[in-house]
């Protein structure tokens, strides 16, 4: 699934319509981290269709990252459809966004 860039938050409830899980990717030009997790979440979103990686430029859509609190970038939020299931602050590699990812999943695998 392609990455999506995000205009308005009126977008997110329409992709959270279509997909259960969503990963907001919230980043900066000028970010050189954010550079650096750039390719990290291309591979993310060939190998997890299930997930829609959403990106959000924090210097264009201020208004949507401070819906999420985002005080630091890279910033990474997991919706379940509207619900909030967490956050992650600074760069990873690819096995630990899976790891962490696959971790909030199964908590909710869990719950019910």
């Amino acid at each position: 699934m392609p990455i999506v860039n995000l205009n308005t938050f009126d977008e997110l409830g329409d992709l959270a319509n279509r997909h259960e899980w969503l990963l907001l990717d919230f980043w900066a030009p000028w970010c050189a981290p954010c550079k650096v997790m750039n390719p990290v979440m291309e591979q993310f979103s060939e190998l997890n269709q299930d997930t829609a990686v959403i990106k959000v430029d924090v210097d264009q859509k201020h208004d949507i990252a401070a819906k999420f609190g985002v005080r630091a970038i890279p910033t990474l939020v997991l919706l379940r459809r509207d619900q909030f299931m967490g956050q992650e602050t600074g760069s990873k590699s690819l096995k630990d966004l899976a790891s962490w990812i696959d971790g909030l999943k199964q908590k909710v695998s869990q719950l019910a």
